[in-house]
């Protein structure tokens, strides 16, 4: 067990003049109140973690060996796909929604008859599925519950809801996924794909479709994980660079080649007729590594520091991370595959339920069973990668790396509210428990329900499912 460096311990609004500009009823600024933890943890992994364990392997090669098999499988598992695997009611359950009337525009005004009538008619539901055909992810994108680039906002002016809980954003993919084309929109506009991790509608001008030639080569060569954020992705064109995309930590690549100065890798273009193109791009040594990066401390915190501070993004919305997918980025490297949302990824290991314990009792079970860096924490909704233990006002707390949008409240009357944290950061389990408002509506620590062990026995568990 690590054991981590010591630690100290709807707005209302005044009248104004008609002409000025103000926030939507509902829309509300983050609060400046922030939990001690943010301010007394440092926020950087790297300056945590013990010094003396920072090289030393969580895992043995070889168990990382079959997680990157797994991981590749996975990875390139819609291409072996002869049909859709999500049934009509899996693959299109947006349209049920749409009757309920409950959802909201980027007006903040209902949505309506008119776009469910819309949404119906470009899914043509009923003659799904229509295709089988492998493609892949040209671009950074969206996989979307509906065929619109359109939000779809849940009572704005709830605590909680509205921006940016869109919730016709399923999960962002990046540029080089292998995905399955399972269905177009009456538009043609729209894909209806599958990847490794999640369903959902693709913009068709991101995804080009692969042919056996281009399938066969990507499948044969060994991987390249992008290993910093942001990093331009840019080919050659008539003696000029071409950028492509920006290479974001879990992006996966084809690896040709490897010299003193950097890789050679194959990445995705859109060419003539929608078919995909392979075209060789040069990552520099720093900023990708061939898989797997070993799974050292170091190297999980020089990924997640990059990560840490970084806004939060529900379901991948404005390319930014929520918690599962800062957990399925981070591992990504490694070669250890997770599912998409946070059920899952609580099932992705050996898993024991905190259910009917204590707070004092679920915080002794962690610091006692869990692995730093290999365990997850859970609650409904909601998961949290546990870092190791540390001192923190004279006793020790286990702490977590987790995206988290904000602190439930509750006021004296009731009246419900959040403390917005809106990023990816260090806490303990009870972050903000100092704050009245937030030990009234319960901390982290009381709603966590689930530990899961990635490596059990320091190996993968022994099933690991693409969970639909």
């Amino acid at each position: 067990m690590f054991l981590l460096v010591s630690l100290l311990g709807g707005c209302a609004q005044p009248p104004r003049p008609q002409a000025q500009a103000c926030l939507p009823v509902g829309v509300a600024l983050p609060t400046e109140v922030e939990p001690r933890d943010l301010r007394d943890l440092p926020q950087n992994l790297t300056a945590l973690l013990p010094l003396a364990s920072l090289d030393q392997p969580l895992i043995s090669p070889e168990a990382q060996a079959v997680f990157l098999a797994r991981f590749r499988a996975a990875h390139f598992g819609p291409w072996g796909q002869a049909n859709a695997t999500y049934s009509r009611a899996a693959a299109l359950w947006g349209l049920d929604k749409l009757g309920n009337g409950r959802h909201f525009g980027e007006n903040l005004r209902p949505l309506g008859t008119g776009f469910r009538a819309e949404m119906e008619a470009q899914a043509q539901a009923a003659a799904y599925p229509s295709l089988a055909r492998p493609a892949i992810a040209t671009a950074n994108t969206s996989l979307r519950v509906l065929p619109t680039s359109r939000p779809g906002f849940l009572k704005p002016t709830r605590p909680g809801e509205g921006f940016p809980f869109d919730y016709w954003q399923n999960s962002g993919v990046w540029a080089g996924t292998p995905l399955i084309v399972t269905h177009l929109s009456a538009d043609r506009a729209w894909a209806l794909v599958e990847t490794r991790f999640a369903g959902g509608w693709v913009r068709v001008a991101d995804l080009a479709y692969v042919d056996e030639a281009f399938l066969a080569r990507w499948t044969s060569l060994p991987l390249l994980a992008v290993t910093r954020e942001h990093t331009p992705v840019t080919a050659l064109s008539d003696g000029q660079e071409a950028f492509l995309f920006f290479g974001r930590i879990g992006t996966v690549l084809p690896l040709l080649a490897e010299d003193e100065a950097g890789y050679t890798a194959l990445a995705p273009a859109r060419g003539a007729g929608g078919l995909a193109e392979s075209v060789v791009v040069r990552i520099a040594k720093a900023d990708a590594v061939p898989m797997p990066l070993a799974a050292t401390p170091r190297n999980l915190a020089r990924l997640a520091d990059q990560m840490l501070g970084q806004p939060y993004g529900w379901g991948g919305y404005l390319d930014n991370r929520d918690c599962s997918a800062l957990m399925l980025d981070l591992f990504a490297p490694l070669g250890i595959f997770l599912p998409r949302n946070s059920s899952q990824q609580a099932r992705a290991g050996e898993f024991l339920s905190l259910k009917g314990l204590t707070g004092s009792e679920k915080e002794a079970l962690v610091l006692s069973r869990g692995v730093p860096l290999l365990t997850l924490l859970s609650k409904p909704g909601h998961i949290m990668l546990y870092l190791g233990q540390a001192t923190v006002e004279g006793r020790g707390r286990a702490l977590m790396l987790h995206a988290i949008w904000g602190l439930k409240t509750l006021d004296e009357s009731k009246a419900e509210g959040r403390v917005v944290l809106g990023r990816t950061v260090v806490t303990t389990l009870e972050p903000g428990r100092e704050l009245p408002d937030v030990a009234r509506a319960g901390t982290l620590l009381e709603t966590m329900s689930g530990l899961t062990l990635l490596a059990p026995g320091g190996w993968p568990p022994a099933t690991t499912d693409r969970t639909r």
